[in-house]
């Protein structure tokens, strides 16, 4: 019996911890896919960490910070340097005034809300980093990999892989077709083997690509996150991209946000579950 029962305490301490982080506490995984109408901007939360991959345009990132009380950011880190991306960090930043580092794909722009961006930044003593690929980052106990930073096209991307223990989630900016074929390129394996996403956020707003065939299929995402504002005056997603996620082959459950809102995933290491703010 004393032996039973010294199994039994074994096997709740290994379940218990393995739901903590390296100090012991319960640890936890966030992502808020923000509905920022036309545009991108998402909020990742790792034990009591966080990273804003960019910013959308308006007040809407603001109001999350504030409502969630997040002062500070681990990581800020900007897919590309366009207005519907970075227009939304300028006040942001107002509230989110401590910044750990700033990524992106780019640190040089011409356009006027670069500049008044890059102002807010040197008020927050930040500069832009420019990664390589392969760099990791920690979240907590979560890690944050730099796939691709390429910008010699005007939508290349700074495109993340987040891993919290077992789930994965790509953040891919607005890539197109080269950049799509590239990170495929670098993920192919000699089996055909997939490598898994749980989540993934859906290239330049939901358009597609003669490339997505085989960029989807290189990563099977269990569930797509599309970020978009209204379809008939942007055309997005594209009605063969959702086709395509919604393939028998696939059956990726999508999520829009300008139908769902904001979109929150939260995973305990091992599964993943999406609720959105409208339904």
């Amino acid at each position: 019996m004393r032996r039973l029962i010294s199994v039994l305490f074994l096997i709740l301490t290994l379940a218990i911890c393995s739901s903590c982080n390296d100090s012991g506490q319960a640890s936890s995984f966030s992502i808020v896919y923000i509905d920022v109408g036309q545009g991108d901007a998402a909020l990742v939360e790792c034990d009591g960490h966080y990273m804003l991959v960019d910013g959308g345009e308006g007040d809407k990132v603001y109001n999350v910070l504030v409502d969630k009380g997040v002062q500070k950011l681990d990581i800020l880190a900007i897919s590309h340097l366009h207005k519907d991306h970075i227009g939304g960090l300028i006040k942001a930043l107002t509230y989110a005034s401590k910044i750990g580092i700033t990524i992106s794909n780019s640190s040089e722009s011409d356009t006027d809300v670069f500049k008044e961006f890059e102002e807010q930044l040197v008020i927050d003593k930040s500069k832009i980093k420019v990664p390589h690929v392969g760099d990791k980052y920690s979240l907590g106990s979560a890690e944050v990999e730099v796939v691709d930073v390429a910008s010699t096209n005007p939508n290349d991307s700074l495109v993340l892989l987040v891993t919290y223990k077992d789930t994965r989630f790509l953040f891919t900016g607005d890539i197109e077709y080269e950049g799509q074929k590239r990170i495929a390129d670098k993920y192919q394996n000699d089996e055909d083997k997939e490598f898994k996403i749980d989540v993934m956020k859906m290239p330049h707003h939901g358009s597609y690509e003669g490339s997505l065939y085989r960029f989807i299929r290189t990563f099977m995402p269990d569930y797509a996150i599309i970020s978009c504002g209204d379809k008939k005056r942007y055309g997005h997603p594209d009605d063969r991209t959702l086709d395509l996620l919604n393939n028998e082959a696939y059956n990726a459950k999508v999520f829009i946000t300008n139908s769902e809102g904001d979109i929150t995933v939260k995973s305990d290491g091992k599964n993943v579950s999406v609720i959105s703010s409208k339904n």
